[in-house]
């Protein structure tokens, strides 16, 4: 194959007796998307994090350019032309774009650094692929979107032969999705080589060439993009068809109101806004990025002011003013980060999960009851499926759908009345989201309220029983049985034909 520019082959790698990758083999051609597909644990981001140096492989061979190659270290990988983008932001947030992208890779005219030149080769950058930033901008202030797009940038300075993306664009709003596109397809333009990781569906079709599936660590298949739909892809990712990956729909009780909002403001210049969610429904949340919707999230799980109005749980008003009063009144949030906002990361899987419901486990106000809380915490790992070797393992160690599994025990733990979602599905796999949905009809079934936002419209479709449109902070329409579909959500949520907020549109 004269256009093959890598090949990995027998690759083998062990951790801690565990097998992640077990005799699989990849290769990409120069000029091409190669998208990596498969579950979360099925061994993706370990075979590129070999090939990016950070990993040795215990077996198996690299071919690099028709050449054989070991790489020990990110540096000897980087210098062969390899770069790799993560999923983890690794930039430091209290220097500037310029200097995060120049760290320990400095232009120099003789012993002293060449700022001019680096700024011309910056801005060359730039240019080409028409991703535009202010240098001096301190990270710290860019939004996460903006943070990852700088991180693309640090390595297209670089100007790698082959690009890796794992997730690229899970923090990403569709216009900068769309920029990433963009460069991609001028490198591919250009003859290198991109290799893609995404769990969305759309994104492997509009942007792969070839699609390689991995599965619990061994090597499925690898078809070209055009061979392929949805549900054959699905198939080969999980091992079997996924039917009906949303629940139907369950009995809503519309005697029976679970959580009320009267005249609620969470933004000083909002619109009041009244919500009743009764027993067996699912409210769903969507809105363009900067609208509003997490901040609502927020108020309502005591992490952003509220301004005026009130919260009713089974026709009881309530007071939220921080996250333990929210705890305390039975509201359990699961975070959009899970790394930042959900986990320990260092900590136990048992101790995670407990974090949440401490309190009501105390003996005497002082001591726990630890044969309550391994009671609980076995629950909901058997519940929720959690894969883990045991309990005793840190966090950081699971692979991202069984992270925000872990995040979700550690809420459910505390018996939730009122439970929120921020995004709650954002990278993992397709059989992980299948599970988290019908998670949450089962919730709603059992009488919790359940409210979620997702920047995925399809997600909050396909789960929702009642919408809630969001426009420059406010809730502008609230849309329930045939309204909820895509055109007419992409109308109020762009602002047009705006309604006074807290109706029903019919």
């Amino acid at each position: 194959m004269s256009d093959c520019i890598l090949q990995m082959e027998h690759i083998t790698k062990r951790f801690a007796g565990v097998t992640a990758l077990d005799d699989v083999s990849l290769s990409c051609e120069k000029g091409k998307v190669h998208v990596l597909a498969g579950e979360n644990g099925a061994g993706k981001s370990t075979i590129l994090k070999i090939l990016a140096g950070i990993y040795a492989p215990d077996e198996g061979t690299i071919t690099l350019r028709g050449e054989k190659v070991k790489f020990d270290s990110p540096a000897d990988a980087q210098r062969a032309g390899i770069a790799m983008v993560f999923q983890e932001l690794t930039q430091i947030n209290e220097l500037t774009i310029f200097e995060n992208i120049f760290l320990s890779k400095e232009k120099t005219r003789g012993c002293l650094i060449d700022r001019r030149k680096q700024m011309e080769t910056l801005q060359a950058c730039m240019d080409k692929y028409g991703l535009q930033m202010d240098p001096s901008t301190i990270v710290d202030r860019l939004s996460v979107g903006q943070k990852q797009l700088a991180e693309i940038l640090k390595v297209l300075v670089r100007d790698p032969e082959i690009l890796i993306l794992d997730e690229p664009t899970s923090a990403l709003a569709s216009d900068e999705v769309q920029i990433l596109f963009g460069i991609v397809r001028k490198l591919t333009a250009e003859g290198k080589a991109v290799i893609f990781i995404s769990h969305r569906m759309e994104e492997m079709f509009e942007i792969g060439d070839i699609v390689t599936v991995f599965k619990d660590g061994q090597y499925v298949d690898t078809t070209p993009v055009q061979d392929l739909n949805t549900d054959i892809l699905i198939s080969k990712m999980v091992g079997r068809a996924l039917q009906d990956i949303y629940p139907p729909h369950g009995k809503i009780k519309s005697d029976e109101v679970v959580f009320e909002l009267k005249d609620y403001k969470f933004f000083h210049a909002g619109n009041p806004l009244n919500l009743q969610v009764h027993s067996g429904e699912i409210i769903g949340i969507a809105g363009l990025t900067g609208h509003g919707q997490t901040e609502f999230i927020n108020s309502l799980a005591g992490l952003h002011r509220v301004y005026s109005g009130q919260i009713l749980i089974h026709g009881k008003e309530v007071q939220i003013k921080n996250s333990s009063q929210a705890v305390k009144q039975g509201v359990a949030l699961v975070p959009s980060d899970r790394k930042q906002e959900g986990l320990l990361l260092q900590q136990s899987i048992r101790s995670n999960i407990a974090l949440g419901s401490l309190g009501q486990r105390k003996k005497f106000g002082l001591f726990i009851d630890r044969k309550a809380e391994k009671a609980m915490v076995d629950e909901y790992q058997q519940k929720l499926r959690i894969k883990l070797s045991s309990l005793g393992q840190e966090a950081v160690e699971l692979s991202g759908g069984n992270q925000q599994k872990v995040v979700l025990a550690k809420e459910l733990g505390i018996r939730p009345k009122v439970i929120l979602f921020n995004e709650p599905t954002k990278g993992i796999d397709v059989g992980n989201k299948r599970e988290f949905y019908y998670i949450m009809r089962d919730l709603a079934d059992q009488g919790v309220a359940v409210i979620m936002y997702s920047t995925d419209l399809m997600e909050v479709i396909g789960i929702s029983d009642k919408v809630l449109t969001m426009y420059e902070q406010n809730v502008n329409a609230q849309l329930t049985g045939s309204d909820i579909e895509e055109e007419t959500i992409m109308r109020y949520i762009m602002g047009v034909g705006q309604e006074k907020e807290g109706t029903v549109h019919e």
